[in-house]
Formats: C-alpha cells, sequence, structure tokens
C-alpha cells in the first residue's frame, strides 16, 4: 500500500510541476512592458510611414482594376 500510495505522490508531483513550468514558459519577452489599457478609439502603436506619391499611384491604379 506504501509503495502505491509513493507512486500516487510522485506522480502528483511530476505533474504540479510540468503545470508550473508550463505557467512560466507563457511569460514572452516580447509580451512584457507592453501597453495593456486601452482607450476607445486612440491607436496606441507606432505611427506609419508617410507613403510616397509613387506608392499613392500604384494604390489607385490597382484599385480602379478592381472595379467592374
Amino acid at each position: 500500500m506504501s509503495c502505491e500510495l509513493t507512486r500516487r505522490s510522485a506522480k502528483l508531483a511530476l505533474a504540479i510541476s510540468l503545470l508550473g513550468l508550463t505557467a512560466l514558459t507563457g511569460c514572452r519577452e516580447s509580451e512584457e512592458n507592453r501597453v495593456i489599457t486601452l482607450e476607445k478609439g486612440v491607436y496606441h502603436g507606432q505611427q506609419d510611414h508617410a507613403l510616397t506619391e509613387e506608392q499613392r499611384r500604384e494604390l489607385r491604379a490597382r484599385g480602379m482594376k478592381q472595379q467592374f
């Protein structure tokens, strides 16, 4: 009976330690120190760079091809 209890305790300890390790791996460095509070209608990301006139022309031409 004590052998069965020891095996059960070992399995429980292994399960708990695996669960703990899984929880720790969920903390990615890229997700640390990022803004979590959100304001409706306000973008907090990096600002996009402006398009050149040539890029605008190409986008307009592609849009014209999509019209029926």
